[in-house]
This record gives C-alpha cells, sequence and structure tokens, in this order.
C-alpha cells in the first residue's frame, strides 16, 4: 500500500488482530479498493467521504475499522476482494484466485508460486505450498524435490506438485513450514512416537493422498478445470525490475501438472486410476462410478 512508515505498518496489523481480521485478506482487499478508487470506479461519495491515495495510513485505518464493523463499504469489504471488485464492476482487478486472496509472493518473480496458488485446496494459499523457497534454493532432493530456475515453467511442474504433497504432510503433522524439518529426521521422530516404520517416501505418499482428497472433495462440491487459474494482474508483466517483460506460461505448466498428477483434463477430477493407486478407492467409486 505504499506505506513506508514502519510504525504505521505495525499499527495497522495490529489493529486487524485486534479485530480478528487476516492480515493477507484485509490489506489485498483494502489495496484494492485504492486500486479501484484511483481507476475511478469507487468514489468519494462510495466510501463516506475517504479519499483513497497510495501511502495513506490514516484512510487505511479507517477501512479496517469499517470492515471489522460492517459500516458503509466496509459491508461490501468484509465479504473480501472478489466480492468488492465484482460490486463495482470490476472482478477481474481482484487479486485472488477462488475466492481467497493470494499473499504477496509473485509468480512473475518466482514461477512456481503460479501452480501452488491456481491448484491449492483452498483458493490461494501460500501455506498449502510455500514453493517460493523452493525457487530461492530451498531443495529436498531426498524426496525428489529439486532445484529449476525461478523462471522455469512446465519443466518444473511435477516439483511442485512434490512439494504440495510434502506441505501437505506438514499440514497433517502440524509442523510449522519455517522449521523445515529433514524429511528422515521427520520420519524417525514419527516412527519414534507412534511406534511404526515409515519412511520418508511414506510420508510423501501421505501428503499425496491427502492432496487428492481435497481435490476430490472440491470436485463433488462442483469445482472444474476452469477454477485453476490466475488473477489478471499476474498475467501482465512488470516494465521494469529483476522480472521485467516476464509472465509465467501458465497454459502450459497447468497441462504439466495435470499429466503430473493424474488429473483429468476434462473434468478437473483425480483419475481413476490416480485414486486407486493411492488406496481412496471408495473416492473413485463416488466421482466415476
Amino acid at each position: 500500500m505504499l506505506i513506508e512508515n514502519l510504525d504505521e505498518v505495525v499499527c495497522l496489523g495490529e489493529l486487524c488482530d485486534k479485530y480478528g481480521l487476516d492480515t493477507i485478506s484485509a490489506s489485498n482487499t483494502i489495496g484494492l479498493a485504492f486500486h479501484l478508487f484511483e481507476m475511478g470506479r469507487i468514489t468519494p461519495q462510495d466510501t463516506g467521504g475517504l479519499i483513497l491515495r497510495w501511502g495513506d495510513f490514516s484512510a487505511a485505518e479507517s477501512l479496517i475499522r469499517m470492515i471489522a464493523r460492517r459500516e458503509g463499504i466496509g459491508d461490501v469489504m468484509a465479504n473480501g476482494s472478489r466480492a468488492l471488485g465484482s460490486a463495482f464492476g470490476a472482478e477481474d482487478e481482484a487479486v485472488q484466485v477462488n475466492g481467497l486472496e493470494i499473499a504477496y509472493h509473485d509468480p512473475r518473480g518466482v514461477s512456481g508460486m503460479a501452480l501452488s496458488y491456481a491448484t491449492s485446496p483452498r483458493g490461494a494459499c501460500h501455506n498449502q505450498s510455500d514453493y517460493f523457497f523452493v525457487d530461492w534454493g530451498h531443495t529436498h532432493e531426498e524426496i525428489g524435490i529439486e532445484f529449476f530456475n525461478r523462471h522455469a515453467h512446465a519443466e518444473k511442474a511435477a516439483n511442485v506438485a512434490k512439494h504440495q504433497n510434502w506441505r501437505t504432510h506438514f499440514n497433517s503433522v502440524l509442523i510449522c513450514l519455517f522449521a523445515n524439518v529433514p524429511p528422515q529426521t521427520q520420519a524417525d521422530l514419527l516412527n519414534a512416537q507412534l511406534g511404526l516404520n515409515l519412511t520418508a517416501a511414506d510420508l510423501m505418499k501421505s501428503g499425496e493422498r491427502a492432496w487428492n482428497l481435497k481435490r476430490a472433495i472440491n470436485n463433488r462440491m462442483g469445482l472444474t478445470r476452469a477454477n485453476d487459474k490466475l488473477p489478471k494482474a499476474f498475467l501482465e508483466p512488470y516494465r521494469e525490475g529483476g522480472s521485467a517483460g516476464y509472465v509465467p506460461d501458465f497454459p502450459v505448466m497447468l497441462a504439466a501438472y495435470y499429466e503430473a498428477r493424474g488429473w483429468d483434463w476434462e473434468t478437473g477430477k483425480p483419475t481413476c486410476e490416480k485414486l486407486l493407486e493411492l488406496g481412496l478407492d471408495d473416492v473413485a467409486r463416488e466421482l466415476w462410478g
């Protein structure tokens, strides 16, 4: 939001915490309001007289309070960026996937996040796969998560899928993503606690099973391949900087991802064969008969 005073930034974050607002979704939605104001889609009449200019701490603070209390324009903003954009005829300006606001790991800088965001089971969520760490060089070769150039395309699709499986395991056993405990160490710790004989490969298979199960649940609720997409902003290149002129070749990346996942291109579902391979026979019957 171009607010450069760190004390003011901390104050806004604390205010979100006090109101129980997610700082990523709140800031993304408020940023969209500023953007639409700049475009002329939102006017002072819509904001109750507030002038929304980039860098204005007091305007952002006022909007946080309005969102929490559902006052004025805060009533629609409380439903998120997609709802805000839609209310002013500009849904495609909202930086979100399936209704969840995107965090600030831009796939124009680290292309693997294009797939992480577009295929996450809960909308654009970096906690389902913080793949930007891999694009920065944090690899796990022992479980097949290798390094690719930060602007690589289809060649990294299978790597993204592996990383999603790995992070799904993390979420299942409640390990902080920042800890990055090595795979075999995790297996050893679980075996010591549970009296099992798990390997790192077993943990990866568990993550893959859970990821596909979540996908099947979403398919049952109406999700298709059409939901696997990026917001317009990420398909427009920067004019300057280290990623100037670059956008991910998303259609090619998504096709390679589906092949690596064993998902059906027409329906967006995990194939019957993939579900059976993962021991999800009941799910295979439900999705495919």
